[in-house]
């Protein structure tokens, strides 16, 4: 995706440039042309893209969970929701994307986060007690549902940043293609509109004050029980800054990472979304700016040496200072309410699966020095408690730690190495506890 969106946006070479900050407030607001709110026609593609999805499970693939009547339904609606025994990655990951198809239905038609929020919802829960022909899943509604909404506003947003209404010939199909590729709900719906083809208005909103991609690659050494050598490539965007420009609506400012890697058996390793939903500006003076903010994770890990991952909404407290010479130094600390999140368990095959669910808090601090949005130096911590609701009884704490070094080669090519640290101690109560020490070690070249 990093190749796309650097080959299709030559207009936002934003990312090697360091603007002027724009006040936390700004004079005046611009209203952009915004497509009215159409519920019917939100909610109806909700439901056809729920239809097209059991279709194909049911009549291609011949799934027999598909085989779904109106005794099924009855048996959903009066059982109601249980725990299912789904592999990690199709609960933490694929599900969460199924959600941004729903999400990204309704911000298509008008609605912006909140409204979109409320049909992706609905989207899950239609195919939780109507879809399938077993009992609606617990995890899967919230994993859905809360997950739809950060995957979905992030897929919103640069699917958006990809398009030029008044570009034509093939820069035009590209845009509208690598668009399409990324957010496929809109992509079907610009070209049944004809909006793929037809001149108009960019809306201003649709392009944010500043946008960044980053690039790692490199040699990954983890200790999975034995160790595991392999590469890795991790992509990762910054699209708008907090800390420099207003936040007027969710997500306008958000960062996206996702890492993938030769040796762990799965294409993906390693995904998070991390969206500022409102700030508090507390101090603006000088080189300084305090904010307070409502923030939402997404976070997925999913290696051989450990499993963690889940959906979180917390408060958020991030400093800058600015150096005459424009380098900064930037702190955060994040308090995370977990909704639900799934962390490895030894005892949880007893039901199916390898690792527990349950709700927890989180606690994360973050400290860098650079450019933005180099960072040279950088720092990050966190623990996180999760108490079992689904799986071993019992409570985990998870403490992971990355000090990472990121020089200047030349241009814009970097060189680094980062070293990082998970430790999980797991009491159970009828079990023993369980301690797992793994270590990470990265050498890599970077591209900013």
């Amino acid at each position: 995706m990093a190749a796309l969106l650097v080959s299709h946006l030559p207009s936002l070479a934003l990312s090697a440039a360091y603007p002027a900050d724009a006040p936390l407030h700004a004079d005046e607001e611009v209203a952009p042309p915004q497509r009215p709110r159409q519920f019917w026609w939100a909610l109806g593609e909700v439901t056809a893209i729920n239809l097209a999805v059991w279709t194909f499970d049911r009549f291609v693939l011949q799934k027999e969970w598909a085989r779904v009547s109106l005794d099924t339904w009855g048996t959903n609606l009066r059982n109601g929701f249980v725990w299912d025994k789904d592999d990690f990655t199709t609960n933490q990951f694929a599900h969460p994307y199924h959600g941004a198809a729903y999400f990204n239905a309704a911000r298509d038609h008008g609605f912006g986060y909140w409204g979109a929020a409320g049909f992706t919802l609905l989207g899950s829960l239609q195919w939780e007690l109507f879809a399938e022909h077993k009992l609606p899943s617990f995890n899967d509604l919230i994993n859905t549902t809360v997950g739809g909404w950060a995957q979905g506003e992030a897929i919103y947003r640069l699917s958006s940043m990809l398009l030029d209404q008044r570009d034509t010939g093939t820069r035009r199909i590209a845009r509208e293609v690598t668009a399409g590729m990324l957010n496929p709900v809109r992509g079907f719906n610009r070209v049944v509109r004809g909006d793929a083809w037809r001149s108009a208005p960019t809306p201003e909103a649709w392009q944010p004050p500043v946008f960044a991609s980053l690039a790692r690659s490199g040699y990954l050494n983890i200790d999975a029980g034995k160790t595991l050598n392999q590469f890795f490539a991790e992509l990762d965007l910054r699209y708008g800054d907090a800390l420099r420009f207003p936040v007027e609506a969710p997500f306008d400012a958000f960062s996206m990472g996702v890492q993938f890697t030769s040796g762990e058996g799965r294409l993906i390793s390693r995904a998070e979304v991390k969206g500022a939903l409102a700030m508090l500006p507390l101090e603006n003076g000088g080189n300084e700016r305090i904010l307070l903010g409502a923030f939402q994770h997404f976070d997925f890990n999913d290696t051989q040496a450990y499993e963690l991952g889940g959906q979180s909404l917390g408060a958020g407290l991030v400093y800058r200072y600015l150096t005459r010479e424009g380098r900064e130094l930037r702190l955060s600390l994040h308090l995370r309410g977990l909704v639900l999140a799934g962390i490895s368990s030894e005892y949880a095959e007893l039901i199916g699966r390898d690792y527990d669910y349950g709700p927890g808090l989180g606690l994360h601090v973050e400290v860098s020095y650079g450019r933005w949005p180099w960072e040279y130096l950088k720092f990050d911590a966190g623990t996180t408690w999760i108490h079992s609701l689904n799986g071993a009884d019992g409570n985990h704490l998870a403490h992971e730690g990355t000090l990472l070094l990121d020089v200047p080669l030349f241009a814009n090519v970097g060189i680094g190495a980062s070293f990082t640290f998970f430790e999980r101690n797991s009491f159970f109560r009828d079990y023993d506890t369980v301690s797992r020490s793994i270590p990470q070690v990265r050498v890599f070249l970077s591209v900013h």
